[in-house]
């Protein structure tokens, strides 16, 4: 198989997952993802060794590895936006339109998928969202609503929580 180079970022697309459990298929750009935001980190193995006395070498090393988690910023929230995923309701309408968080909405799990330029594109098929206002007030700040996607294991047999596909 050819090696693949992956590069820059289309769109972060997010929908409800299939009935099936494996990853959904009507999905929507979620909104503009800001500039050098877009992260995929896997975080080193937790490892546990078992030494034998007196050396300094395991006898036995075993390793639980982590799953790669989703991370990016979104620019561009308006009211319905904070509350589909940081929580709270949006009351009113129009210009007397509010939000109101009182952070005991849960958002659902969904289908989170990062579209790169060219290379791989990511799909997490269940992903836990945890979005949070990250907003700065000054005259070279943006209001930005953070996002970590956490993925979970799907619900469907034989569907990975993140899966990775050459971009057509």
């Amino acid at each position: 198989m050819a090696s693949v180079i992956t590069l820059g970022l289309v769109d972060i697309k997010v929908g409800a997952p299939a009935a099936d459990g494996g990853p959904g298929t009507t999905l929507a750009k979620i909104g503009k993802t800001y500039k050098n935001t877009c992260n995929l980190v896997q975080d080193v193995a937790d490892v546990t060794e078992h030494f034998e006395e007196g050396k300094a070498s395991p006898e036995v090393r075993r390793k639980f590895k982590k799953s790669a988690v989703l991370t990016f910023s979104i620019m561009d929230p308006d009211l319905q936006f904070l509350s589909d995923y940081v929580g709270g309701a949006v009351s009113g309408s129009g210009a007397s339109a509010t939000w109101n968080f009182d952070g005991a909405v849960i958002i659902p799990d969904k289908t989170v998928v990062a579209t790169p330029q060219q290379g791989l594109e990511i799909t997490i098929p269940r992903g836990d969202i945890e979005a949070v206002i990250n907003s700065d007030f000054s005259d070279e700040g943006i209001f930005l609503v953070d996002f970590t996607v956490t993925p979970l294991t799907p619900t469907k047999t034989g569907v990975g929580p993140v899966q990775a596909k050459v971009k057509a």
